[in-house]
């Protein structure tokens, strides 16, 4: 096999890579069903990838677009009188009512674990089965 030679003669070499994000969420499963009153927490990490100068983690609401549930969980068809609350690394927390102020990356970065944790306030003993889709976002670029 013959050995290629040497680029001359001014050829210039290079481009243009488009910059990437990742976003691994390893383990989020949720709360445990709620069997008394109290504030209650669960936390978990993900792990963003960004090959920009920077990136945003976020959290919204993934259930609503809008309206009164927006931001709450539900047990059945009724909404927890308080709203979830979330926070990003060591933030303080937010209710979900609200667009949260994101956590800044300063990039690139490759799989920096961060660590998430919401919180509910219950005021009595929900009836039926809680829920709410929370979204995790990754973006290189203020919404």
């Amino acid at each position: 096999m013959a050995d290629t030679p040497p680029v001359e003669d001014g050829t210039a070499v290079g481009g243009v890579v488009d910059g990437s994000l990742e976003l691994i969420l390893p383990d989020a499963n949720g709360f445990a069903s709620f069997k008394r009153a109290g504030s209650f927490t669960f936390s978990f990490n993900v792990m963003a990838t960004t090959t920009e100068t920077g990136a945003e983690l976020g959290i919204v609401d993934g259930d609503e677009s809008g309206g009164s549930k927006l931001g709450y969980m539900s047990a059945g068809s009724k909404r927890l009188p308080d709203p979830l609350e979330a926070k990003v690394v060591k933030g303080a927390f937010q209710p979900l009512t609200d667009p949260l102020d994101p956590f800044t990356i300063s990039g690139p970065r490759s799989r920096l674990t961060s660590k998430i944790t919401l919180r509910q306030k219950v005021r009595s003993k929900p009836k039926g089965t809680n829920h709410m889709l929370v979204l995790v976002t990754e973006s290189s670029e203020t919404p």
